[in-house]
């Protein structure tokens, strides 16, 4: 029979397969298992107890952190945390083949303390790299490019680190996220709004969408682009319901549930362009959306809703200080057991 490593090597290679149709994931899962077992290699001339597998699994988490920051700082890259998420969990996966399927005779006996200590310090390093990204919103991004010249192509990336926003449940349009609260989304409706419906009616169905969006990225103008998106979406579903597709009722819901949201939050912007449906079209698009469940708009729904930027910088700072005082801790109970 064969053991449990070798079921969790087969399970990684199965994880593999099943990702053949997203090469780039594919390729991250692999890379990372072999970085794994590159970093677990490296560790033991250090290390020789079982922390060895938890060390190697937060440095190939580290270097996967450090890996998304550079594809942000490389042009016609995205940064993305499911890709740190993946690589993660490739590492901890090859520490698993590792101990439980290879079971190397050098590495034995529990953690010193010493070791634990390590950990708690490598840990530390790990949550300051995840922080670093938590703090990078569009409006640094913005700084970094006006302040800093090498850096002014980064106001043209359609990639950010990370959003913070606010979570609508309105019984009227259903659930969507924003990244302005409804007082700040009303004010700039009204100062706005005119100016906006300009720039739709430029490239929603006029110059191109493709270009909207190199134009209008989140750290240039985040409520124009806000606006484009929600109305690029409205479009496409009603394109698609008029096509006769096998999911007409779920498009029309779409478009009927988008069009609502730009009615109710950005009024201004959508009475002052072309795109104002007629009451042809809104005879056409309501008796056919299926209104029967909660809709929930895609549309940022990569905002971080549920902490404040505040909220999260603070959790990461406290974990930080209960590892370091942990660490310290530990690091002198190893010292007085060697004296």
């Amino acid at each position: 029979m064969p053991g449990f490593g070798c079921w969790l090597f087969l399970a990684l290679s199965w994880d593999i397969y099943t990702l053949r149709e997203i090469p780039e994931e594919a390729i991250h899962v692999s890379e990372y298992g072999i970085l794994g077992l590159l970093v677990y290699r490296a560790l033991t001339h250090r290390v020789r107890d079982f922390s060895i597998y938890l060390m190697a699994a937060l440095v190939v988490a580290m270097i996967g952190v450090i890996d998304e920051y550079i594809q942000w700082l490389t042009p016609s890259r995205v940064f993305d945390l499911r890709d740190i998420r993946t690589n993660a969990i490739a590492g901890a996966l090859s520490q698993l083949a590792i101990f439980l399927g290879l079971r190397p005779s050098i590495i034995h006996g529990m953690p010193a303390a010493i070791n634990w200590s390590r950990l708690c310090y490598l840990g530390i390093a790990a949550l300051a790299l995840l922080a670093l990204g938590f703090m990078n919103t569009p409006q640094r991004i913005a700084w970094y490019a006006t302040n800093l010249p090498p850096l002014a192509y980064l106001m043209d990336s359609k990639s950010v680190m990370v959003e913070y926003g606010y979570r609508y449940e309105d019984p009227d349009t259903g659930i969507f996220r924003s990244r302005f609260s409804e007082a700040q989304l009303q004010r700039l409706d009204q100062q706005r709004g005119a100016e906006v419906a300009g720039i739709l009616d430029r490239y929603i169905r006029g110059i191109g969408y493709r270009e909207f969006q190199s134009i209008y990225t989140v750290p240039r103008d985040a409520y124009a682009h806000e606006a484009g998106v929600h109305l690029f979406r409205r479009e496409f579903h009603l394109d698609r319901a008029r096509e006769n597709s096998p999911e007409k009722q779920h498009h029309y819901q779409v478009a009927y549930r988008e069009n609502q949201i730009l009615k109710k939050y950005f009024s201004t912007a959508l009475n002052h362009s072309r795109h104002d449906w007629n009451p042809e079209t809104e005879r056409e698009v309501e008796p056919n959306a299926d209104k029967t469940f909660l809709y929930e708009s895609a549309v940022s729904k990569g905002l971080i809703t549920s902490l404040s930027q505040s909220q999260v910088l603070a959790l990461f700072a406290a974990v930080s200080v209960l590892l370091w005082l942990v660490g310290v801790r530990l690091r002198r109970a190893g010292r007085s057991t060697q004296t």
